[in-house]
């Protein structure tokens, strides 16, 4: 909050200045040159329309270019992405570097409980940095540049993965895109005054006095808006600085936690080091997006407005023991192939039903190397055609449908008629669907949900009008299912709301003010009374377990189980209300829902998905918390 006041302020002071330097120049063009400074006062007094003009336009353009700087970037990370020359790397790639990178990003996604980001290259450019862009981690994009491809090891680009991940999850990513628009805001003003610059100086032929004066005060204003665009920019380099600086250390700190070794992410940071220049994207103008980036060049006259804390503090406190003239033994050749890491062995069931009610929320937006182990195996136990399906975007939609179609035969011939009706597929489609449907009954349900998250890269890029039709789509067929298992609810669910966020990636309007949880006891008697109901069959222990996470939550709020025989639109309802509480609210939310899942001691996969599910609805994902369980 502090540092949005800071750039509001820092905004308003640019305006003022850029005001007065306007008013200097026209107060000088309608007045006698020698008149006492006095004149120049009396004129600007006497004309306050030039003033109020002068003060509208500068702001208007600031302003405004702020907004069309952010509104250019409401199609999601991607936009940025591409305007900094980021190549998408396409999901089916052949390229073992880029396959490589793909895989990284896809075990580190389903280990985080969120969708797939899409992956961007930065081909020309051979330096190792990387950022993330979005507003959600539903359009969120990670970008690498070639070389950090070409360079790191598998356990460096992991480590480089991880820190980038630890921006999308823990809010940073939005608010570093948001900075992008004000960044521009403020830096438009000394466009204008180069624009001006280049203008008057390319000028040819002679010009009369007045003519050489007017051109003189336009030049005169031209490096003033210049110097005036330029020193805003420092100002908002140094906020940003504010901002950006223990969110970088963070992110260093959460990539080691996540991938459980250190030397990954500090190994890229010594390449870095060994070379400032191999932190340059030279390609772009990286004004814009220094706050968001692995690393910046650094110079001593710009080490007090960087965004990053000191290279070499930053490894340091990744290895204690680190001794800079290690920097001397380290080759920039291009990297060697290495194996992946062993897999750390996931914890059983049994162990996690323990584990559960004490981890789950520090685990939101922070998995650790358990998560990423568990995330590496299920990755690697998806047969191989349907990960090809969940790449390619044509096969990426049949897939997705066929996730949620009713195990009940007639139901899911009524489905498929639906689908009939609402998607047009060749014979040579349908018999792919089908083929895909054959292999989908086989799957371990356990896998179902990681196999959705890789699908969102390639379902993302079809056009608007089929992912809104997909949308509604599935809403119709699980309306169809009158027998609806969660696992299948839960599917649907985050196919809607991914895609539904993929669609309007900035989101809805800020909600000024948010509602206190004592308003909002219907919605969530509703979600505790199914959430109860997931894991038992026996009305009494659901009525316990209700009682168990109620009490905790709203200790004096007399609510009571009620068994919900048409749940699915009820807890639609709730989930989307709910989303508006504080986060800190939220939290103790997942807490009582926690103790409510965990109160007998099991936890089953439809029990483990769904609470999943239900933090992903509040925008707080969670790790998978099973690596095997029971099927519903």
């Amino acid at each position: 909050m502090i540092a949005v006041l800071l750039f509001i302020l820092a905004t308003l002071v640019v305006v003022a200045i850029t005001d007065l330097a306007i008013l200097a120049m026209l107060t000088i063009i309608n007045t006698d040159p020698y008149l006492p400074p006095r004149a120049y006062y009396a004129w600007a007094g006497q004309h306050p329309e030039a003033v109020l003009w002068s003060s509208v336009t500068v702001a208007v353009l600031v302003g405004g270019a702020s907004l069309f700087r952010i509104f250019s970037l409401a199609g999601g990370g991607g936009t940025l992405a591409r305007s900094l020359g980021g190549t998408l790397v396409d999901t089916g790639t052949g390229d073992p570097q880029k396959r490589q990178l793909l895989n990284i990003v896809e075990e580190m996604a389903i280990a985080s409980g969120v969708p797939v980001p899409d992956v961007y290259v930065l081909e020309n450019e051979g330096g190792i940095n990387a950022f993330a862009a979005g507003f959600g981690i539903s359009d969120a994009a990670i970008v690498v540049t070639r070389g950090s491809l070409e360079v790191l090891t598998r356990d460096e680009l992991q480590g480089v993965v991880a820190h980038e991940f630890s921006h999308v999850l823990n809010g940073d990513m939005r608010l570093n895109t948001r900075l992008v628009g004000v960044t521009f805001g403020i830096l438009v003003i000394a466009l204008v005054g180069r624009t001006i610059l280049r203008g008057v100086t390319t000028r040819r032929g002679r010009v009369g006095r007045d003519a050489g004066k007017a051109v003189l005060l336009i030049l005169l204003l031209g490096v003033a808006l210049a110097a005036i665009g330029y020193i805003g920019v420092l100002l908002t380099r140094w906020i940003k600085a504010i901002v950006s600086r223990q969110r970088e250390s963070l992110a260093d700190a959460s990539a080691v936690q996540f991938t459980r070794n250190p030397h990954g992410i500090a190994g890229a940071l010594k390449k870095i080091a060994v070379s400032p220049l191999r932190a340059v994207i030279s390609g772009a103008d990286t004004e814009e997006v220094s706050h968001m980036l692995l690393a910046e060049k650094s110079s001593l006259l710009t080490q007090m407005f960087a965004t990053h804390p000191p290279i070499l503090e930053r490894i340091r406190a990744l290895e204690p023991s680190f001794d800079p003239s290690e920097l001397d033994e380290i080759r920039l050749a291009p990297r060697v192939q290495t194996p992946p890491p062993p897999v750390e062995k996931p914890p059983t069931p049994a162990q996690e039903a323990a584990w559960l009610p004490l981890s789950v929320i520090a685990a939101i937006g922070n998995p650790g190397s358990a998560a990423l182990g568990a995330a590496h195996q299920h990755h690697d136990n998806l047969p191989s055609a349907l990960r090809d399906a969940a790449h390619s975007p044509t096969d990426a939609l049949a897939l997705v449908l066929t996730l949620i179609l009713s195990p009940d035969p007639p139901v899911r011939e009524r489905q498929h008629a639906r689908i009939r009706e609402r998607v047009r597929m060749t014979p040579e489609n349908e018999q792919r669907m089908k083929s895909i449907e054959e292999m989908i009954l086989r799957l371990d349900p356990a896998l179902r949900v990681p196999l959705l998250e890789i699908c969102f890269p390639a379902l993302r890029h079809r056009p608007e009008t089929q992912l809104r039709t997909l949308v509604s789509l599935v809403g119709e067929l699980v309306a169809m299912d009158a027998s609806l298992t969660v696992l299948d609810y839960v599917l649907a669910r985050l196919i809607r709301i991914h895609l539904a966020e993929a669609l309007a990636p900035q989101g809805p309007a800020s909600i000024t003010r948010r509602p206190k949880l004592i308003a909002r006891t219907e919605e969530l008697q509703t979600l505790f009374s199914v959430v109860a109901r997931a894991g038992t069959d026996d009305g009494q222990d659901a009525a316990h377990a209700f009682d168990a996470g109620i009490h905790q939550l709203l200790p004096n709020v007399a609510l009571r189980y009620v068994p919900i025989e048409h749940w699915v639109e009820p807890l639609d309802r709730a989930l989307t209300r709910l989303d508006v509480l504080l986060p800190m609210v939220k939290q103790e939310l997942i807490k009582a829902l926690v103790t409510t899942v965990s109160r007998d001691g099991k936890l089953t996969l439809g029990e483990s998905e769904l609470l999943r599910l239900v933090c992903a609805s509040l925008h707080c994902p969670v790790p998978p918390l099973l690596s095997a369980a029971e099927p519903d």
